[in-house]
């Protein structure tokens, strides 16, 4: 079923079926109900429920709140759509203030795709893939980095789109390429341990120590290039019991040097990072 949101009303509501909704470049409150539907909430600062179904949900620009319930979804948290062709997708910019989304995904194997701002993730129940387009993520001129807020090393994954890789750099990702070999496939060389001991692997998780940024992260670790991957836990947010209260996810843009992209609030512990594998690391 096609439904189109109206200018006299901001909310949508669809029905159990499998529903194509176009909301307004407003503020709009979407409710999609059952069935597998697909949502563009445009522009505007919008709430959406997805509800059960299989969904994918294109959140637009702006600053956005979704819930996905149960089933397996796609949900992606901005960029810009043409018209009936959610595939032709351009970066986007934002202003400041502007796309700092939460995607609470529910029940289900779900993708969550971040974009540029200060989004939050939550993939709930199930193993989930949070998919990163840009190593840059930023709003105006200030780097933010994307909150994941229950990362689970048994089961989750965090996948980085590599520009020219796989679906020809659909998403204006940027990314460099370091998977085995095929679009989905995991890092290609990995290590985890103490940051002396690591040497020229593209995703390195530290598990001896902390660091106050991720250059210095960077700095203690060998034969860093661009377009590695640093994972350590950060001493800005050390807490009075001693604990880090998160991890982060910074990626080398040059010798010495590495930006946060991402953090995650729930591996509160130094041995936390002592589980996560090649397996968590994937591209496409």
């Amino acid at each position: 079923m096609m439904i189109k949101g109206t200018d006299s009303s901001p909310f949508i509501n669809g029905s159990d079926d499998n529903d194509t909704i176009y909301a307004r470049e407003l503020n709009d409150w979407i409710k999609a109900g059952g069935g597998d539907d697909w949502v563009w909430a445009q522009a505007g600062h919008d709430v959406i429920f997805a509800g059960d179904g299989h969904d994918i949900v294109y959140a637009g620009d702006g600053s956005d709140t979704i819930h996905a319930g149960d089933g397996d979804d796609l949900l992606y948290s901005d960029g810009s759509f043409k018209a009936f062709n959610p595939f032709e997708v351009r970066r986007v910019i934002p202003h400041s203030g502007e796309s700092d989304d939460r995607l609470d995904a529910g029940k289900g194997r779900d993708t969550l795709v971040a974009g540029d701002g200060a989004d939050v993730l939550t993939g709930g129940e199930d193993g989930d893939a949070f998919v990163f387009r840009f190593h840059d993520p930023m709003v105006g001129t200030t780097h933010w980095y994307t909150t994941v807020t229950d990362f689970d090393p048994k089961q989750d994954r965090f996948v980085m789109d590599a520009g020219d890789f796989g679906k020809g750099d659909l998403f204006g990702a940027n990314f460099i390429n370091h998977s085995k070999g095929f679009p989905g496939e995991f890092v290609d060389t990995f290590y985890n341990g103490e940051a002396a001991k690591a040497h020229g692997q593209h995703v390195v998780v530290i598990t001896d120590r902390g660091f106050t940024s991720g250059s210095a992260a960077a700095t203690a670790i060998h034969d860093e290039v661009p377009g590695d991957i640093i994972v350590y836990h950060d001493e800005k947010t050390l807490g009075q019991d001693g604990k880090t209260h998160g991890a982060t996810l910074a990626y080398v843009d040059s010798a010495n040097h590495a930006h946060a992209f991402a953090h995650v609030d729930n591996l509160h512990d130094m041995s936390d990072l002592t589980s996560l594998t090649a397996e968590n690391f994937g591209f496409i």
